[in-house]
């Protein structure tokens, strides 16, 4: 059977069930090596491992897209089908403007994980930056990324993690 004679609602259910998979490996490799090594080694690593792959994804969701300087909308759009974001809980928009947007995730499927598995906070702020500042690169240059709140930061309730993008060149 090839993909083509898929169904939608079965390519969807495909979809979402391959970036889960990927999510599981991502999640296996950074606890096994956290186990081995500690937390600031497995964080290092992961940091490698995003700063190439998030490039990668960034570019081949831009060609799959067609996304090419759109303004910050193309970057929203282009994170929308990243592959962790497929399964993950989505962010919110605060706040929309051609040269700014401020957007937040009020859950986060890892943190809540370690969470519950009485694990320690992820610090994902350097990952996490560098992952969105890569995806601005590939889609809209004239971008900038800034992390407003990000574990280990202090956050409210309300959610884990919170970024600005802005058009800084025109």
């Amino acid at each position: 059977m090839k993909l083509e004679e898929l169904s939608r609602d079965t390519l969807i259910k495909l979809t979402e069930m391959y970036a889960r998979n990927w999510q599981t490996l991502d999640g296996l490799w950074f606890g096994n090596v956290e186990r081995e090594y500690g937390l600031e080694a497995a964080v290092k690593l992961d940091l490698k491992n995003w700063e190439r792959q998030s490039v990668i994804e960034a570019q081949r969701i831009k060609k799959a897209l067609g996304l090419h300087e759109g303004g910050l909308s193309s970057i929203i759009r282009g994170l929308s089908f990243m592959s962790w974001q497929l399964t993950s809980p989505s962010f919110t928009i605060d706040e929309e403007s051609p040269n700014r947007i401020v957007f937040y995730y009020p859950r986060c499927a890892v943190q809540e994980g370690r969470k519950k598995q009485g694990k320690q906070v992820f610090p994902c702020k350097t990952m996490k930056t560098t992952l969105l500042s890569n995806l601005a690169r590939v889609i809209e240059p004239r971008a900038s990324v800034r992390c407003l709140a990000c574990p280990p930061d202090p956050h409210p309730d309300e959610f884990w993690c919170k970024w600005l993008l802005t058009m800084d060149r025109a």
